[in-house]
């Protein structure tokens, strides 16, 4: 008896004890310590802070996971740690590698064994907001130019949008060119884009300047970063063309990817910057205000901590997350499959001491077909050219000729809202319907008809019904049985009475299964307006004058403002390279280096 009172007081003992919440990490002295953990693709470097006896912070120094998948990870993990004050925590299940490369990194640094020395005080000469490629190209530039540099970016890593960027590079008069026998001149180039944008349509000066100082920011990024431009060939460019060959490639790669091969050679830059004492980078890091006085910035705040320098560079990228900015191109709604970083904060601190948003409502880099399957973050688009579809707001009704695909039918409907509708007859699986929100050429299984029935399964934007009257009742379309009717008797009759649509491409929607997807304006990474900028690219205010020391490169500066109406091959990294390598030199000035 004794015995088994005895084997029940312990079998009591391990059950409390199994039901205590689980201990803290032992942590080591207060202090900042490093460590290492393997993620899925890459080592995962960080910082660890304990401050008063508790994990105060948790920082990622360095990484190559995979853009895109790996960064819910950094977004959420060092704050769940610090939350639970201990790296036992659950893994970010759609990352789940990098995930646990973070966690084993986080404990490796609180064992103790790398404690970092004590951090020498860091006083800059040059502070710049974002750390995508036009931030990292002022922040090489200038400790080329024996600057001291700050870079604070709100993200765990630094890249921005050049992550998932092709490898696009235009400017005029350039090595490159010359290579291959192509006579060009700054003035060709602006003139070109005059005749292509329309004078009306930009900012003149910006737009000359930008030609003029391109050649030099090409050169610079060839000779001096060492980008890899492959077989160092020349096209005419995507979008708008130009006759003359000023458009070139990085890794030969204008589609997504290409961008590494402008990335890599400058992060081996920015490291080796950090590794000298020249430049100090903040990550997880975000500038919530542009602090002003007497016309000159005098500092940027962050949290409750004010940082200043003689210079400043805001380098925050473009706003295409950024729902009610991309409602200034006249959408009720839309939705985006731009990265989050893209978040358009430096549009609205500009905004907030005196800046002009410019050509805003010019929506060339817009499409139609975005479907909210996932809220705001595009998951899947339609193949707006599919055949046979035809498109009806939210009464039931057509609102134009469906074969334009123009965007202008997004921006009558109401709510910014159309559903594409087919019938059985045009139903044909060898074609594709939807498509990867950010790519054309990774096909969904089954031509996208697998994911359309498991969305129409769900009711997640994809509507299907046996009959014309049950689908109009499923999306609240009163009209959409006598314009379906209409649009039957016109297909016979081979003329649509209504919008002159060309009869090859009608056929009549009789019978079932019918099929309704709602679809919105989509935006990808790029933007469209921007910031206004003087041609010495400071921040302009609207009595013309500017704000002294405050400079702009990159995304946010708008590349409409240098394009006009189009845009063409290569904008969009010129104006990183040439902008933010013109704020370091003139940062340079400023501090008197």
């Amino acid at each position: 008896m004794k015995k088994l009172v005895s084997l029940l007081t312990v079998l009591a003992l391990m059950l409390s004890l199994a039901s205590l919440p689980a201990a803290a990490d032992a942590l080591p002295a207060d202090g900042v310590y490093t460590g290492t953990g393997t993620g899925m693709h890459s080592d995962i470097q960080v910082r660890v802070t304990v401050a008063e006896g508790r994990i105060a912070n948790v920082e990622i120094l360095a990484q190559d996971e995979t853009p895109g998948i790996s960064d819910p990870a950094f977004a959420t993990l060092p704050q769940r740690i610090i939350d639970a004050q201990s790296a036992d925590v659950d893994v970010v299940t759609t990352a789940t590698f990098t995930s646990n490369g973070i966690i084993a990194a986080v404990k490796n640094a609180l064992a103790g064994e790398v404690k970092e020395t004590a951090e020498q005080e860091f006083t800059p000469d040059f502070i710049i907001v974002g750390g995508g490629m036009a931030g990292m190209c002022g922040a090489i530039r200038g400790t080329e130019l024996g600057l001291k540099v700050l870079l604070i970016e709100g993200a765990a890593r630094i890249g921005g949008s050049l992550l998932y960027a092709g490898g696009t590079l235009s400017g005029a008069g350039f090595k490159i060119q010359k290579e291959n026998g192509v006579e060009d001149t700054p003035e060709a180039f602006y003139e070109d884009i005059i005749a292509i944008g329309g004078i009306d349509n930009l900012n003149a000066p910006l737009a000359r300047a930008h030609a003029e100082k391109s050649a030099a920011a090409v050169d610079w990024m060839d000779e001096d970063i060492g980008a890899d431009f492959g077989s160092r060939s020349l096209f005419g460019g995507w979008y708008a063309q130009f006759e003359t060959l000023r458009v070139t490639l990085a890794l030969d790669n204008p589609n997504l990817g290409g961008g590494k091969g402008f990335l890599d050679p400058m992060l081996k830059r920015i490291d080796a910057a950090v590794a000298d004492g020249s430049l100090k980078i903040l990550l997880n890091t975000t500038v919530t205000e542009l602090m002003t006085e007497n016309g000159k910035c005098v500092g940027v705040k962050a949290g409750d901590t004010v940082y200043t320098a003689p210079a400043y560079l805001l380098a925050t990228g473009g706003y295409s997350h950024n729902l009610e900015l991309l409602k200034m191109a006249g959408f009720e709604d839309a939705v985006s499959a731009g990265p989050s970083t893209s978040n358009g904060s430096g549009y609205l601190m500009a905004k907030a001491i005196g800046g002009v948003l410019d050509n805003m409502d010019n929506s060339y880099s817009y499409h139609g077909g975005g479907m909210k399957t996932n809220g705001f973050d595009m998951q899947y688009r339609l193949n707006t050219s599919y055949p046979g579809l035809i498109y009806v707001d939210q009464t039931g009704a057509r609102i134009g000729d469906e074969t334009t695909g123009s965007l202008d039918l997004w921006k009558k409907a109401s709510g910014s809202k159309l559903y594409a509708v087919i019938g059985a007859e045009t139903t044909d699986k060898s074609a594709m319907f939807i498509r990867v929100a950010t790519s054309a050429y990774t096909p969904l299984e089954n031509n996208g008809w697998d994911k359309l029935e498991e969305l129409a399964a769900e009711g997640n934007c994809v509507y299907k019904a046996d009959t014309l009257k049950e689908l109009a009742e499923k999306i609240g379309a009163p009209e959409l049985v006598n314009t379906v009717e209409k649009y039957n008797a016109d297909c016979k009759a081979g003329e649509d009475t209504l919008f002159n649509r060309k009869a090859d491409s009608m056929k009549a929607l009789e019978n079932g299964p019918f099929y309704a997807v709602a679809t919105v304006p989509y935006a990808y990474t790029a933007s469209t307006g921007g910031v206004r900028a003087n041609a010495e690219g400071q921040l302009a205010l609207e009595d013309g004058s500017a704000i002294e020391n405050l400079y702009l490169a990159g995304e946010i500066m708008g590349p409409t403002n240098i394009s006009g109406s189009v845009t063409f091959g290569g904008l969009d990294h010129a104006l990183c390279v040439i902008w933010g390598k013109n704020a370091a030199e003139a940062a340079q000035k400023i501090a008197g280096k």
